[in-house]
């Protein structure tokens, strides 16, 4: 029972970091606001994480769990290559409109010390290995651009997340038609000539 309050507890920390991380940004609210938004004490907080940085280094990897997870959700890797792409991007995309907090906290994330950032992308890859297993099949047929798997998967998938957080900001409005138009455009980007008459 002690360990179901703690981790309650802990999980309170975490979503009311990143309630606080969307609304304010990553400098903008202090531990004390942030004990309060959790329903804490400000010293529970550091019984959990040694610093503000290991609390958000530890909610970004659990997001990027998260992500993956979504990602390859009734993924199908006998499908063909665009068919297999625009599932994830159709993931992705529902994952991002689906979770606001965390759409548009991203550019918080992106700041976090460049050491953290590189282990975390190392470590995330591993879990978006289907992904990976994706771009090598398509540079093998001639289908996808000869590119690494970063530059890759920053044409493919970052505009989803920016788009995202428009549209959850009420700048944009993207229907059904706009979003295939978007994939179909998302898989030109990388395709050859190849990939995109195979699709």
């Amino acid at each position: 029972m002690a360990q179901t309050a703690a981790t309650d507890k802990k999980q309170r920390i975490l979503e009311a970091t990143l309630q606080l991380l969307a609304r304010c940004g990553f400098h903008g609210f202090s531990m004390k606001q942030l004990a309060t938004e959790a329903g804490v004490a400000t010293g529970t907080i550091y019984l959990y994480f040694r610093d503000r940085e290991a609390l958000i280094a530890e909610l970004h990897s659990i997001i990027i769990s998260a992500f993956a997870e979504a990602a390859f959700a009734d993924f199908n890797a006998q499908r063909p290559l665009k068919q297999q792409y625009q599932r994830i991007c159709a993931n992705i995309w529902q994952f991002c409109i689906e979770n606001r907090s965390v759409t548009l906290s991203k550019a918080q994330f992106d700041h976090l010390p460049t050491d953290v950032l590189r282990s975390q992308r190392s470590d995330a890859w591993q879990q978006f290995q289907p992904l990976r297993d994706l771009f090598q099949q398509g540079r093998d047929n001639g289908q996808i651009k000869n590119l690494p798997d970063d530059v890759l998967g920053s044409l493919s998938f970052e505009p989803y997340m920016y788009m995202a957080s428009q549209q959850l900001l009420d700048v944009i409005n993207v229907d059904q038609t706009q979003l295939q138009q978007i994939m179909d455009a998302s898989w030109d980007a990388i395709a050859t000539e190849t990939g995109q008459a195979a699709g």
